[in-house]
């Protein structure tokens, strides 16, 4: 069976098939603590530093999760009950305890102290788990063996594996793989790798020495771009064509044509002939031996097309040999199989053009109970050991007299312990064990360990240490990881940058006894003596200096229990992490070739869940226990004594370190050990309320989906995150954790905090027949204002069925939210079955622009790395200039309408010169679409049956075509059935609407038809259509100056000819504000998005929230209504003069001069206007008074709103605290609407507010009706209507100073000539009208 993440590929590229399933096989990899498989590793995973922190920091800071989980009892439970409930089987009283915070108490039966006189420790097994090899000069040196001669040696190439990541995380290359590794075979069970290294870093070893270790940096992509990988290919097969008795043949050398789309690799040479090339041990030396001699010769022949980016001549390949997973035993305490082990280290490579080795050496450090104790004869000692001392220390230790030290302590008890010549116990009794007594189970104390790898190194004069130890980057800051294990929070397993400090004399020694002394280096640095060198000293001329990198370092350190080896060789291969059953249930909503993947994972789940699997792997009674103690060293041979190349002299003493009492006694204290009768067992009592939970949930919908029934999208993602919680507490490692879902579901709080999981009261559990789990969609956590759902199991679904699959899934659970959690202010203009169609509409859209942004990206980048190749520096100051632009596109609201400057830096990027930003988007097609045409297109392509081929402006590869088929089988479902006509416009006017809402005016489009073949349909980035109005270009005064200039003013043009664009009310000018004022489409300001409604509560249960009010303020807000007319544009014409919006108190008039309401309301309109002396910050931003104050006129005016009806209700007539005191901060209330001639004040209550309708009074109707005729008599002069409305609101004064600020017209001829009429109205009409008259003026004589 094929399978979806299969690395193989053709020769000219590759397609991976996204309806089949990912196959282990080809994932080989190191063992890795921090490692997950694909299929549960999170989008959103958590740090996994917060582990460590958990343990000793109180979680303060976090995201809030509701106000309950602070409130949660916590309660404790053993490790026994759950051993119980495991083996009672009882479901019931497992998913209960899913629903408490819960502490882990482990009973007293189930440990062993570490210093228990009953446990015998044994380290003396030893394994090979990981080898790297990298070759230091053009050639195959890292494949070939140190033989002359092996009729069993072969070695496989395959050239099918383009794909193929180079995966170690260990180790050390020389170079940074990324864009550099080719997968070429494998061979004497090794992956085998051409890297295509720097020339600089081969010529020049100081350059390879400060390379960092593949620990140290994360690295990009490894895989050559596909121009590299056909180049490489091609070599090889020049190569390969060389050898007589090869089969491969090379026609052309270079290809058919520098234009690599214009031919095949197959089309030049047979090497694809052929799955696989088998090659002898003769046959890999001649060709070894002809990209040697071919190589240089090779490049400077190429063409120069080949050359142009210059990778060409600077990179020469390179042989790496992987090999992990072995599990390979070393170190053999039988002297013979140490022997030949030392011999086959020898042959296994010749080693004089490697340079790095790496390798992870490990040892089993194994416990158990011992029954009792057989006494080691004196004698028997002495016939090994010739001196005995009575510690490890050589400073202090001193020989003994076995006859006069007895075997033990005679009051504690303890044996008396003697050590050999190099510091080593050895032991004076022999435990004797059961015949069937298992081992017990060894974890790290996850609390203290730390401690360890901070310890100082204690001093050892016996063991010279080399400056290297104590200055060079080896003595690396411990970063220490932990990854707890089942469920036990403080126990479980780590990761380090480093080894432990107290290996440190170890390694110096080894260095002292294996490094080769350089020209600098005669003199030993210690003790002053002549070095002793055996090699020659030319060849320390190809180092700088004659110096030498260091011969012997660690690179890192991990330590884990061995069953997890067992059970889990690599990240991939863990049964209960490949997230099958969710997998199985997603599969539901498969369709085509996704549903036989689906039928296959439904099988294998139906045989036996993945937890049961593992259930039965651990059932052997020979499981391994043994704590696996594994550190990574790096050998660099260039400084390695040519005879000591063989692991007697480097890799057994490493190993055997773990033994030495300096190691264990300090490593021992922080060990934590479970008998053999609970360990691994524990894994299954501490997890089972989950798998008996996900046992549950299978056997529920099992047979429900065999006849065709769906889970929902809830209990899909309720099952990812059982087995996300399941796989936690297999490896401890965060990234199985998915923090958007995880969280408000308090997981991530519980396994943080205590261990064991806790959902929240949200999630429901049920016994058969109901379903076993299930929660509210209304209680369902989500990412954005717009319900996009919290998913969990995307990974599981693309690596299973293909991105198809899952977008067409999450748009179901996304249109399933939406529409159940509809908003009651949303869209309610309109009719109830178009508003849930609108809310479907632009889940489908918003997956557009994402798929837009994509293109634009994907193609901007391209466009990008060819300038700066092909136009050199000008094309790297350009290349700059639009990534910048796609970068501040990318982060815009709506990257395909106007506001934030989206068109501005869409244009920057998409246009290859500058000096074409004044065009605005290009649109080489000429082609008019509008709104309506797009919104038909989509409908076209998107329908079930017979739908048109998927074109431009739709993008086929992209994940939006799949959301829209399941957006449109949604729609229908609120369509009028009456007849197919009216249907379409249904679904038209919802997409409509919801391309509005988005700000969609302008999308990709194909190129022109060329002067021959078929026309492309396929959008691309650079071609544009409008969906507004036609735009006159040619009509509009170009701006040739700047180029980021040019492309705001294309904007502005844009806008301004725009109908359906949005805008700015802070960016216009008061004179184009009738261009805008009357759309459809409001200023961007006006949205709740503009007022801070942090510190919006109600004061109590019945008042309405301001939320609530300024929900139904935009919700109905029409601007085609007169009140709402003035209300906005007071709103604006008031942005303009913040922060003078307040009054001085030394203004206010005295109370004897106003005599009634009249002249009360024209003392107030006559009040200077002056910035509030406290100078709040919120009163300086324009976008919160836009929204602000006509939304506080409509509440005031319409009897409808929510404060009307609470204020109407009340004796008091009072509005609500929380409303008053929002407003009021910013100067906003019935005194500002009185001082904009929008209320007439009763009283002299009115400074300090006053009961609503008492102290002041709204405008009649016929007011209301009068004030908008001035209005749009001064919106119809763009000269002077600006001024005229200025004072209006704010009289002359501040007219004149917001004509200044603002450059609008006031009148002429001169200032002078203005005069204010007032006229007294009547009690029912508005308050004083200020009247502006133009007095002509006689002209001076002029005088010559």
């Amino acid at each position: 069976m094929s399978h979806h993440g299969n690395e193989s590929s053709s020769d000219d590229g590759f397609d991976i098939d996204e309806g089949f399933l990912s196959s282990p096989e080809d994932q080989a990899s190191p063992f890795n603590l921090d490692e997950v498989p694909l299929a549960v590793e999170s989008e959103d995973p958590l740090q996994q530093r917060e582990v460590f922190d958990s343990i000793f920091l109180a979680r303060e800071g976090q995201d809030s999760t509701g106000p309950t989980w602070e409130q949660t009892p916590i309660c404790n439970m053993s490790l026994s009950a759950f051993e119980r409930l495991f083996r009672r089987k009882d479901k019931t009283s497992a998913a209960g305890s899913l629903l408490r915070r819960t502490n882990l108490r482990i009973d007293p039966q189930f440990t062993f102290a570490s210093d228990d006189g009953r446990l015998l420790w044994d380290a003396s097994k030893h394994f090979l788990d990981f080898v790297l090899v990298v070759s230091g000069a053009i050639g195959l040196d890292a494949f070939l063996p140190n033989t002359i001669s092996d009729h069993t040696f072969t070695v496989t190439l395959d050239f099918r594996l383009q794909t193929k990541q180079f995966k170690p995380k260990f180790g050390k290359l020389g170079f940074d793989p990324t864009g550099s590794m080719m997968a070429i075979g494998n061979g004497g069970a090794c992956e085998l790798w051409l890297a295509f290294c720097p020339l600089v870093n081969v010529e020049d070893i100081s350059v390879a020495d400060e390379a960092p270790l593949l620990s140290e940096k994360k690295h990009g992509d490894t895989r050559l771009s596909s121009r590299h990988f056909r180049m490489a290919v091609m070599f090889v097969a020049y190569a390969l064509g060389k050898i007589p008795n090869m089969h491969i043949h090379l026609m052309h050398t270079y290809g058919t044509d520098e234009d690599f789309s214009l031919w095949k690799i197959k089309d030049v040479t047979n090497v694809y002939a052929t799955p696989t090339i088998t090659l002898r041990l003769d046959d890999l030396k001649l060709l070894h031996q002809n990209i040697v001699s071919n190589w240089e010769a090779w490049v400077q022949e190429s063409p120069p097309s080949w050359k142009a980016d210059g990778w060409l001549q600077s990179h020469v390949p390179l042989s790496v040999a992987c090999r992990y997973g072995q599990n390979q035993p070393i170190a053999s305490s039988n002297l013979n199989a140490r022997s030949v082990e030392e011999r086959n280290w020898q042959v296994e490579r010749e080693y004089s053009n490697i340079r790095y080795l790496s390798m992870a050496i490990a040892t089993d450090l194994t416990c158990k109970l011992v029954r009792s104790w057989e006494e080691i004869s004196n004698e028997e000692i002495l016939e090994s050991h010739n001196i005995i001392y009575d510690s490890p220390d050589p400073t202090f230790r001193q020989p003994v007299n076995l006859d006069d030290l007895p075997l033990r302590d005679p009051q504690t008890q303890r044996e008396n312990n003697i050590y050999d010549e190099e510091g080593r116990r050895i032991p004076r009794f022999h435990g004797i064990c059961s015949r069937n007594t298992k081992p017990c189970g060894v974890l790290i104390n996850l609390e203290t360990i730390t401690e360890l790898f901070s310890t100082s190194t204690p001093d050892d004069d016996d063991m010279a240490l080399d400056p290297d130890i104590i200055l060079d980057d080896d003595v690396r800051t411990p970063v220490v990881n932990v990854y707890p294990q089942a469920f036990l929070r403080k126990y479980g397993h780590i990761q380090c940058n480093t080894v432990l400090p107290h290996f440190a004399p170890f390694m110096s020694k080894i260095r002292n006894s294996v490094s080769r002394s350089s020209r600098s280096q005669n003199r030993d640095l210690f003790d002053d003596q002549p070095a002793d060198d055996d090699d020659d000293p030319d060849e320390f001329d190809r180092f700088p200096n004659g110096s030498l990198p260091t011969v012997l370092f660690a690179s890192g350190s991990q330590f884990y229990n061995e069953i997890s080896h067992r059970i889990r060789p690599s990240a991939d291969l863990h049964d209960v992490q490949q997230g099958r059953i969710t997998s199985a249930l997603s599969g539901a909503y498969s369709r085509g070739h996704g549903q036989t993947t689906h039928r296959i994972v439904m099988r294998e789940c139906s045989l036996n869940l993945p937890h049961q699997r593992y259930d039965n792997k651990i059932k052997v009674d020979d499981v391994p226990r043994a704590l696996r103690l594994e550190n990574v060293y790096i050998v660099q041979l260039d400084s390695l004594k040519r005879h000591k190349r063989n692991g007697a002299d480097v890799v057994v003493p490493l190993a055997s370190s773990w033994s030495h009492p300096t190691i264990f006694q300090a490593l021992r204290p922080h060990l934590f050990v479970l008998t053999s009768d609970a360990f691994p067992q524990i894994y299954q009592w501490t997890t089972y309320p989950i798998t008996s939970l996900l046992e549950r949930i299978w056997d529920h919908f099992y047979p429900l989906i065999q006849k065709g029934v769906r889970p929902t999208p809830q209990v899909i993602e309720l099952c990812s995150v059982l087995e996300r919680a399941l796989a936690y507490a297999h490896t401890g490692n965060t990234r199985v954790i998915a923090t958007s879902l995880m969280r408000p579901l308090w997981l991530v709080q519980s396994l943080l905090e205590h261990g064991l999981p806790t959902f929240s009261p949200s999630v429901r559990f049920a016994a058969a027949p109901s379903i076993p789990v299930a929660i509210s969609p209304a209680d369902w956590p989500t990412l954005t204002s717009m319900k996009v759902p919290a998913i969990a199991s995307k990974r599981s679904q693309i690596l299973t069925y293909g991105n198809d699959h899952f977008e067409a899934y999450k748009a179901e659970f996304h249109i399933q939210l939406s529409v159940n959690q509809l908003s009651s202010n949303a869209f309610l203009g309109y009719p109830s079955n178009l508003r849930h169609a609108i809310i479907i509409a632009l889940v489908a859209l918003q997956a557009y622009i994402a798929d837009v942004k994509t293109l634009v990206t994907k193609a901007v980048t391209v466009a990008c790395s060819d300038m700066e190749v092909e136009d050199g520096g000008d094309g790297v100051v350009h290349a700059a200039v639009r990534r910048k632009g796609l970068r501040k596109w990318l982060a815009t609201a709506n990257p395909l309408g106007y506001a934030d400057k989206g068109y501005e830096h869409l244009v920057s990027c998409v246009h290859s010169k500058s000096m074409d930003h004044h065009e605005g988007l290009p649109n080489p097609t000429n082609v008019k679409l509008s709104v309506h045409e797009f919104a038909r297109l989509i409908c076209n392509m998107s329908r079930e049956t017979n739908p048109a081929p998927v074109a431009a402006p739709l993008i086929s590869g992209g994940c939006s075509m799949p959301v829209f088929r399941v957006a449109l089988a949604h729609m229908r479902k609120y369509a009028p059935n009456d007849s197919p006509t009216h249907a379409e416009k249904f679904l038209h006017d919802a997409f409509i609407v919801a391309a509005n809402h988005l700000h969609i005016n302008n999308v990709p489009w194909h190129r022109p038809a060329g002067p021959r073949g078929r026309r492309s349909r396929k959008p691309v980035f650079d071609s544009w259509v409008n969906l507004g109005k036609a735009l006159d270009l040619q009509a509009i005064k170009r701006n040739h100056t700047q180029a980021g200039n040019a492309a705001a003013e294309a904007s502005q043009r844009a806008q301004a000819t725009d109908s359906r664009a949005a805008w700015s009310a802070d960016t216009i000018t008061l004179q184009s504000l009738p261009d805008y004022i009357l759309r459809s489409r409001l200023p961007d300001e006006f949205s709740l998005d503009s007022i801070d409604l942090a510190d919006s509560a109600s004061s109590g249960e019945k008042e309405p929230s301001p939320r609530e009010i300024y929900e139904w303020v935009f919700a109905n807000f029409d601007i085609r209504k007169p009140l709402h007319q003035i209300a906005l544009i007071a709103g604006i014409y008031l942005s303009r003069i913040i922060p003078d919006i307040f009054w001085a108190t030394s203004d206010k008039p005295k109370a004897y001069t106003v005599t009634d309401s009249v002249a009360l309301t024209n003392a107030i309109r006559a009040l200077p206007w002056k910035p509030n002396a406290s100078g709040r910050r919120g009163c300086k931003l324009p976008q919160q008074f836009i929204a602000m104050v006509p939304s506080y006129i409509l509440a005031v005016y319409d009897e409808t709103s929510p404060l009307r009806k609470y204020s109407d209700t009340r004796t008091l007539k009072n509005f609500p605290k929380s409303w008053n005191s929002k407003n009021s901060a910013k100067g906003i209330g019935p005194l500002l609407l009185v001082r904009l001639g929008l209320l007439r004040a009763m009283s002299g209550r009115i400074w300090k507010g006053g009961p609503p309708f008492q102290e002041w009074k709204l405008l009649s109707d016929e007011a209301v009706a009068a004030k908008h005729r001035e209005i749009r008599v001064c919106l119809a002069d763009r000269q002077y209507g600006p001024f005229r409305l200025a004072v209006m609101f704010f009289g002359v004064e501040k007219a004149v100073s917001l004509g200044r600020t603002s450059q609008t017209y006031t009148i002429n001829p001169a200032i002078a000539s203005i005069k204010a009429n007032k006229r007294v109205l009547k009690d029912d009409s508005d308050s004083d009208e200020v009247e502006i008259v133009e007095v002509p003026m006689a002209k001076r004589a002029r005088f010559t």
